[in-house]
């Protein structure tokens, strides 16, 4: 059956599919767009199916916070190129994915892996599956929700992007009231966090197996280097406060001035800002 170019455009604008498979549907559904699109839609699930096992290196790390800072959803959503990564669709993909994670009753306060919340409602009562299923038909490239963090909070949480979407950090912070100097505070601290790849927000934080994996790894090292035994206790203990520096929020010396340490310039702000905890994403899973 011969179909109009009207129709073909029409469908085109409906579902971003190509023009030749737009066609094609249209002639199988007998020039009805409604079944037409029904078609392309099986034709696109079919396809992103192939591409499923394509590795996904590129991507976007996004962050979507409530306008009253207390529920917060960071994402990493990847892609086969750079190209695609700064496609304005892929960029709208990962705000709805976002969306739906922010907006689910069922998810609360957590992280994991993507697949967790593959059959999450999204828009238009699809899940978050179908919608990077329908976005690698209309795309042309493997689609993957590598994990997410979602925070929900009675205190306040800030965002910052790094790198047009290479990093991202969610910070959650406790203050008595929101004003221009607490956000300046917790944005420097939220650079801090993506710049300098801390782990745990204090040192109380950090897990007992992990001090104790370090203590031995120092000790091993200090004997190693033919250390007396009798001060090898003295070295390792020093050598954890570099440990500390690296991995420890609040002891990392400041980025804006690294005389001091994140804790003593929030110490010195004056201001009562309490930084709880953080999720950082940087593209590649780290």
């Amino acid at each position: 059956m011969a179909v109009s170019m009207e129709d073909v455009k029409k469908l085109r604008e409906m579902t971003g599919a190509g023009m030749l498979d737009c066609k094609k549907a249209l002639e199988e559904a007998g020039g009805d767009i409604e079944k037409a699109k029904e078609i392309l839609r099986v034709k696109g699930l079919a396809k992103a199916e192939k591409k499923a096992g394509r590795e996904t290196k590129e991507g976007l790390v996004h962050v979507l916070l409530g306008d009253d800072r207390k529920r917060g959803v960071i994402i990493e959503l990847n892609c086969e190129t750079d190209f695609v990564a700064r496609n304005e669709e892929f960029k709208k993909l990962a705000d709805e994915v976002a969306r739906a994670l922010f907006k689910a009753e069922g998810v609360g306060d957590k992280c994991g892996p993507g697949e967790e919340v593959l059959e999450l409602p999204a828009e238009e009562g699809k899940s978050v599956d179908l919608l990077i299923k329908e976005a690698i038909a209309k795309i042309g490239e493997n689609i993957k929700l590598s994990r997410y963090c979602r925070f929900d909070t009675e205190d306040y949480l800030h965002s910052y992007v790094h790198g047009g979407g290479r990093i991202g950090v969610l910070l959650e912070f406790k203050a008595p009231e929101l004003n221009e100097q607490v956000l300046r505070l917790v944005q420097d601290v939220a650079m801090q966090i993506a710049a300098m790849r801390p782990e745990f927000v204090r040192v109380e934080d950090v897990p007992e197996e992990v001090l104790e994996r370090e203590r031995r790894i120092l000790r091993e090292q200090a004997l190693q280097e033919g250390k007396p035994e009798h001060i090898v206790d003295k070295i390792v203990e020093g050598k954890l406060k570099k440990f500390y520096q690296e991995k420890v929020l609040l002891k990392q010396p400041f980025i804006k001035d690294d005389k001091k340490t994140v804790e003593q310039v929030i110490k010195e702000s004056g201001l009562p800002v309490e930084i709880k905890r953080f999720a950082r994403f940087e593209l590649g899973g780290l």
